[in-house]
């Protein structure tokens, strides 16, 4: 069985700031996401989580919340550009008032057309997401890949496995919590098949994913989260943003 768990970085200094931070001006985890990773670590400690691999974002978020659970899982970090959030192109260090104000706002779900000049589109980020994973999770057959990312790289997860068209807007909305668990496995099952037209040749395989969790951030227990999200659409219409 394989396993992919992927982590949502600890709160960010652009989220309580509101700013739009890439990998070139992200400034890393606020006090309360180093408090949220900490509860983190101590729940894969006491867990006893063994991992085979850790990747992250290289963005400094991730990475830093990726740097200490390291310790507790006894794996390097391995980086990987592809599990990058969103990327913001020219809107790039600018704070969200600066963003709807150059910008202005955009009506309606318009998932191929990119944040900002320079910038992904919707479509483009969850196919760079989905080859990410699926080339993590077909190196590493029968094992468990840690993934510390962001939102929406969470997101695109779950349009990935569910088979969900990109293109589509779905019927609800996500809001992924700092620090917390999203769980698949890939299982896999003989297929049936009718014995008197093969009776030769061994069953196919089938392989199946299922998510086991999603959005578990039971280790933060009473810690504050940060109470009012920043947007997370592009600008209103509902496609994931950077600095999640």
């Amino acid at each position: 069985m394989t396993r992919v768990i992927i982590v949502r970085h600890g709160e960010a200094l652009c989220n309580v700031d509101r700013k739009i931070e890439g990998r070139a001006t992200c400034r890393g985890l606020s006090d309360l996401g180093r408090q949220q990773v900490e509860l983190l670590r101590k729940r894969f400690e006491a867990e006893n989580l063994r991992v085979d691999h850790l990747f992250a974002s290289p963005i400094r978020r991730a990475a830093e919340t990726a740097e200490v659970l390291a310790g507790v899982l006894e794996v390097p970090v391995e980086f990987d550009s592809d599990l990058e959030e969103v990327r913001p192109g020219e809107a790039e260090g600018m704070t969200w008032d600066q963003y709807f104000a150059f910008y202005g706002m955009t009506e309606g779900w318009q998932p191929n057309i990119a944040f900002a000049p320079g910038a992904e589109a919707w479509t483009e980020f969850a196919a760079r997401v989905s080859f990410a994973i699926d080339n993590i999770a077909l190196a590493h057959i029968g094992e468990t890949c840690l993934i510390v990312a962001h939102g929406g790289v969470v997101d695109a997860s779950v349009f990935h496995f569910f088979g969900l068209d990109p293109m589509l807007q779905p019927p609800l909305d996500f809001e992924t919590t700092n620090t917390s668990i999203t769980e698949w496995q890939r299982r896999t099952f003989a297929a049936l098949r009718d014995p008197l037209i093969h009776p030769s040749e061994p069953s196919p395989e089938v392989h199946r994913w299922r998510m086991v969790r999603y959005n578990d951030a039971a280790h933060l227990g009473a810690v504050t989260v940060y109470p009012t999200a920043p947007p997370r659409s592009h600008p209103s219409d509902g496609t994931l943003s950077p600095g999640g």
